[in-house]
């Protein structure tokens, strides 16, 4: 029968089966989506003008995942890197966005530490050792750059990304690049120069393809990241069932060769050679109890927290900052609520009208979980507060987005790869049909998800029954 589903349809489940028909093309290959739209929380809006990504505004361009993905879909011509100025980010700290240092010279004039903290941090060459360990991100930075190094940056350096605490998080699992040049090294310090350095003589890859750049900076689609939704979702056509939820995965009993049965909640079963879980771990894990428990308990420690996303634009006359970077991101403590907030007009400038703003502020998360719960006004009036502190907006804004993520980004606690490890392995040995997808796994970026993706693609592709 050679038939596939791919149970989820966000952006791992739609990449996995867009992998599966390049890999295979005479496959049978259904997406079972559990709500009326694709694409999870890789969506967007346009409205009065306004462009808005409900979560994920882009991918990094240093890697080839999502380039390659790109121009297999006929998007590359859509790409829209972020301008030059979106390479300047900033802290708010003692009353004031200070910019983030990107050099040495930058470093010792800025605010953001004190002198004895600054010595501290550039005598890591000198005092770094490497471990062989798994540490925090907290721990690791203290560890390297000193105790007030990690209080100021800890905290950030993973609020944009996780939304998490950086006491909680996993160095070794969120950052193994950093664990690397660690070893190779002794100093990250040493160590990321001497990766600049090769940066500088390697010559430029060739893997994406075309015109696609692949300098590192952010990178999104004319009308947003949903854009590559769109494109995948057209491309599977009939093969994209929404309002599909899948409740149980079962043994297909007496078929030689093995198989699977995935029930959905109307009552339909389809008997399939191979299963694709491209869900959240929980989800994953439910559905796994039954026949993978040793999986199903893995997937289920795995913490999610709860993220707010509040979009507003402004007339551009109402903000009086220069917005000349990325945004900025709140250490705890500073009285600022919102995690970050990001300047997305500035960065991408076709996502706000002319003569308009478009900021994107980011809540809630491991340290702040009852923001989600605020009513509208109560959302609204937190982040008006946030910019009239941060940036002097004291205007209402002409147009305002909140969209909230229950267990809306997976936690890469200490364990995680163990977890990880021991989910995959109880599936090699019991049900090597079934494979996993999703942001869970190795990495929350776009990158990493169509990396999972293709990962799972293959794996289904080389099953001798499939």
């Amino acid at each position: 029968m050679n038939r596939v589903a791919v149970v989820g349809g966000g952006l791992a489940g739609l990449a996995t089966a867009h992998a599966l028909l390049h890999l295979r093309p005479e496959l049978d290959v259904v997406v079972l989506e559990a709500t009326g739209a694709p694409g999870g929380k890789v969506r967007t809006s346009v409205e009065d003008g306004y462009t808005f990504d409900w979560g994920p505004n882009g991918f990094l361009a240093n890697v080839p995942e999502t380039l390659v993905l790109a121009r297999e879909l006929g998007l590359e011509d859509r790409l829209r890197p972020a301008a030059d100025a979106a390479t300047q980010r900033f802290l708010y700290r003692d009353g004031g966005l200070r910019a983030l240092p990107n050099s040495p010279g930058s470093f010792l004039r800025s605010e953001l530490l004190s002198l004895p903290g600054k010595l501290r941090a550039l005598a890591e060459p000198l005092l770094a050792r490497s471990v062989r360990r798994e540490e925090t991100v907290y721990d690791f930075v203290a560890r390297h750059f000193g105790f007030e190094a990690a209080r100021v940056f800890a905290g950030v350096f993973v609020a944009g990304i996780t939304a998490g605490d950086p006491r909680e998080l996993s160095l070794d699992a969120l950052f193994p690049r950093l664990r690397k040049l660690e070893a190779t090294h002794g100093s990250l310090l040493r160590g990321m120069a001497a990766a600049r350095r090769a940066e500088r003589v390697a010559p430029p890859p060739a893997a994406a393809g075309g015109g696609a750049k692949r300098d590192g900076r952010l990178t999104t689609f004319e009308g947003g990241v949903q854009t590559l939704i769109d494109a995948l979702a057209t491309e599977l056509g009939a093969r994209l069932r929404t309002g599909a939820r899948a409740v149980a995965l079962r043994d297909a009993a007496g078929r030689p060769g093995g198989g699977a049965v995935v029930e959905l909640a109307d009552g339909e079963a389809l008997d399939v050679d191979a299963v694709v879980l491209a869900t959240p771990a929980f989800a994953a894990a439910d559905l796994l109890a039954h026949d993978v428990p040793d999986a199903a308990a893995a997937l289920a420690t795995i913490r999610y927290v709860d993220v707010a996303v509040v979009a507003l634009g402004y007339d551009r006359i109402d903000v009086a900052r220069p917005l000349d970077g990325f945004g900025f991101l709140a250490p705890r403590g500073e009285g600022v609520r919102s995690l970050g907030v990001l300047w997305s007009s500035s960065t991408f400038p076709d996502q706000a009208p002319p003569g308009k703003v478009a900021l994107r502020a980011i809540a809630g998360g491991a340290l702040d979980p009852g923001f989600v719960a605020l009513p509208d006004e109560d959302a609204l009036a937190a982040v008006r507060r946030d910019l009239e502190r941060t940036m002097g907006i004291v205007a209402e804004p002409e147009s305002v987005k909140i969209v909230r993520w229950p267990r809306g980004i997976p936690q890469f606690g200490l364990g995680h790869r163990e977890r990880v490890a021991t989910a995959r392995a109880a599936l090699a040995k019991r049900r090597p049909n079934v494979a996993l997808a999703g942001n869970y796994l190795d990495g929350v970026g776009l990158n990493d998800v169509v990396r999972s993706a293709q990962a799972a693609a293959e794996r289904i592709a080389g099953v001798p029954r499939v």
